[in-house]
């Protein structure tokens, strides 16, 4: 997303963390599309390091300025402790934060839950080796984010809180 909104906001630094061989590829890409000044591709596993480290390491990176965080498509793939541990340091890169993340809803039975063919794809995914780790009950977001410095915040989303499977949901570290 940053290769994209980097151009048109150029005042603005974004710095997009990624696997290292995710990082990889997302690098050569964009180095034929042509490289922006403002767009810091980190290439880490934040299963071995921590968010704070990573940015603090950077000298582009302001911890004063206002962030927006986006975790899209992932918290599922990552064990409860590390999107715990991971919420928790979203809340210490910055003074001031919004984070904007995706999710998958937890089911009657307590497994993630895809609709009608949840038994399919959670099947499919293990098989694949990228199996669901963590989802939440939509109604537990609220008291789940306080516990890691959060405050949820429904108001600032879209029209649409639903993409496929994935439901949405907006935090911020101030009111």
């Amino acid at each position: 997303m940053g290769w994209r909104l980097a151009p048109q906001f150029p005042h603005v630094n974004f710095f997009e963390i990624d696997h290292p061989a995710t990082a990889s590829l997302k690098a050569k890409g964009i180095d034929k599309i042509g490289p922006q000044p403002n767009l810091h591709l980190i290439a880490v596993d934040l299963g071995k390091h921590k968010l704070i480290d990573v940015f603090t390491e950077n000298a582009s990176w302001n911890r004063t300025a206002p962030t927006i965080i986006l975790a899209e498509g992932f918290l599922q793939y990552l064990p409860p402790q590390a999107v715990q541990d991971l919420f928790t340091q979203c809340a210490a890169v910055s003074t001031e934060s919004r984070m904007v993340f995706s999710y998958i809803p937890t089911g009657r039975d307590g497994r993630p839950y895809a609709g009608p063919w949840t038994k399919l794809v959670l099947r499919f995914l293990k098989t694949s080796g990228e199996p669901w780790l963590w989802s939440i009950h939509p109604e537990a977001i609220g008291q789940f984010l306080a516990l890691f410095g959060w405050i949820s915040a429904p108001e600032l989303m879209g029209e649409s809180a639903k993409h496929g499977v994935e439901l949405y949901a907006v935090a911020t570290t101030s009111s």
